[in-house]
């Protein structure tokens, strides 16, 4: 197993997360495109990587935009 495949709890699921926020931003949407409605992040250490991916990668917009 190479390490970017090693995940405690992704049961084999890989959605290859990994970049610059830009490259974050498309894969999301692709996956929103494709029907996905719910992903699950798992950071280490939790809180600095949810306030990073929050600051860096998601897209601040008003609801029912």
């Amino acid at each position: 197993m190479k390490i970017h495949e090693y995940s405690v709890s992704d049961c084999g699921l890989r959605p290859n997360l990994i970049g610059t926020p830009e490259q974050l931003r498309e894969r999301i949407e692709d996956c929103e495109h494709a029907g996905i409605d719910l992903l699950l992040l798992q950071l280490s250490p939790q809180a600095a990587e949810m306030a990073l991916f929050s600051a860096q990668v998601m897209r601040r917009q008003p609801v029912n935009a």
